[in-house]
C-alpha cells in the first residue's frame, strides 16, 4: 500500500511538472521559420546535413532566443513572401531590406541586419557551350540580355523566383524569354538544374556560383561545368538577411534577432559557413574586406 501511495505521489509530481512546462510553453509566442528545398542554404540530407549557410544562422539565432517557440515549415520557393505576409513567420535567406524583390513581395515584410554576403547571379554552363556564350562576352563578363536573344543557345530560369533588381525585369518580359526553358519545380532546386544540363535540354542556367560549389562538394568531385559572370551584375555584391512578417510579433522578433546577430556574425561558425558556400575562389581578401566594412557596421 505504501508503494502504491508513493507511486501515485510520484506520478502527481510528474504530472504537475509537465502541466507547468506546457503552460509555460504556451506563454511563449510561436515563431514559424520557413525553409525551402534549396541547397546549400538548407541541407537536410547526407554528410553535409545541417551545414547550410542560412540553416546555420537560423539555428544559432533560435538557440539564443529561448523566449519563443520555434517551429519549422518547409514551403515552395514561390510562396515565401505570400506566407510572410499572412502569418507570423521568418525566413533566413532573404535579400537585405528586400533590395532584389519585386515591390509586391516587400509589402508586409521587415528585415534584420545583414547576416551574410553573396555574389550575385551569373551563368552555370556546360563546357561545350562556353565558347558560344562568350561570343556575347568581354573582359570576362557576358552580356546576358544579348545572349538571351540567341535562339541557338538554350538557357533556363525559374519563373516567379526573385533574382535581382537587374534580372527580374528581363525574366518578366515574355518576348525576351520566349526561347528559354522555364523550370517550375518545388523540390531539389539545385540538383534539378544540373540534371537538365546532363540530359542535354539546356546549355546553361542562371544562378549563384554557390550552386556550383555545392554541386561539386556534394558529389565529391570537381565538375566540368563553368561559372560565367554577367555584365548586368558587374561590381555588385548582395547582402542577405532574415525577413519576418511586419506584425507586432515580427517586429519584436527582428529586434531580438538583431541583438543576437551582433554577436554571432563575429563567430567562427558563421564565418566558416559563409567561407564554405558564399565566398568565390581566389577572392577571399575582397570578401572579408566587404564583410568588415559593409556587413558588420549595419546593426539593423
Amino acid at each position: 500500500m505504501n508503494y502504491v501511495r508513493s507511486k501515485i505521489a510520484w506520478l502527481s509530481v510528474v504530472f504537475c511538472f509537465v502541466t507547468q512546462s506546457l503552460a509555460a510553453n504556451d506563454e511563449f509566442p510561436t515563431l514559424t521559420w520557413l525553409s525551402i528545398d534549396w541547397q546549400p542554404a538548407w541541407i537536410d540530407e547526407g554528410p553535409l546535413k545541417g551545414a547550410g549557410y542560412a540553416q546555420t544562422v537560423e539555428r544559432m539565432v533560435q538557440e539564443r532566443l529561448p523566449g519563443y517557440t520555434h517551429d519549422r515549415r518547409e514551403i515552395t520557393n514561390v510562396r515565401i513572401y505570400s506566407v510572410l505576409q499572412t502569418r507570423d513567420a521568418c525566413f533566413a535567406a532573404s535579400p537585405y531590406q528586400g533590395a532584389d524583390l519585386q515591390t509586391n513581395k516587400r509589402d508586409g515584410v521587415i528585415w534584420s541586419a545583414p547576416s551574410y554576403i553573396y555574389f550575385l547571379h551569373g551563368l552555370i554552363a556546360k563546357p561545350e557551350a562556353v565558347e558560344r556564350i562568350y561570343k556575347y562576352g568581354a573582359n570576362g563578363y557576358v552580356d546576358f540580355e544579348a545572349l538571351m536573344q540567341d535562339e541557338s543557345i538554350i538557357g533556363a530560369f525559374q519563373p516567379g523566383r526573385s533574382y535581382s533588381r537587374w534580372l527580374n525585369p528581363l525574366f518578366e518580359d515574355a518576348e525576351k524569354t520566349k526561347t528559354m526553358f522555364k523550370w517550375s519545380g518545388d523540390t531539389q532546386l539545385t540538383q534539378s538544374m544540373f540534371k537538365l544540363m546532363e540530359a542535354g535540354r539546356i546549355d546553361y542556367f542562371v544562378d549563384y556560383v554557390i550552386m556550383l560549389k555545392y554541386h561539386e562538394e556534394s558529389t565529391g568531385t570537381p565538375s566540368g561545368y563553368v561559372y560565367m559572370p554577367i555584365e548586368e551584375h558587374k561590381g555588385f555584391l548582395g547582402l542577405g538577411a532574415i525577413a519576418c512578417s511586419d506584425t507586432p510579433l515580427g517586429r519584436q522578433a527582428i529586434q531580438d534577432i538583431n541583438a543576437v546577430l551582433k554577436t554571432i556574425r563575429q563567430s567562427d561558425e558563421v564565418r566558416e559557413a559563409n567561407r564554405r558556400w558564399l565566398m568565390p575562389r581566389e577572392q577571399e581578401a575582397e570578401y572579408w574586406h566587404k564583410w568588415e566594412t559593409e556587413l558588420l557596421p549595419l546593426e539593423k
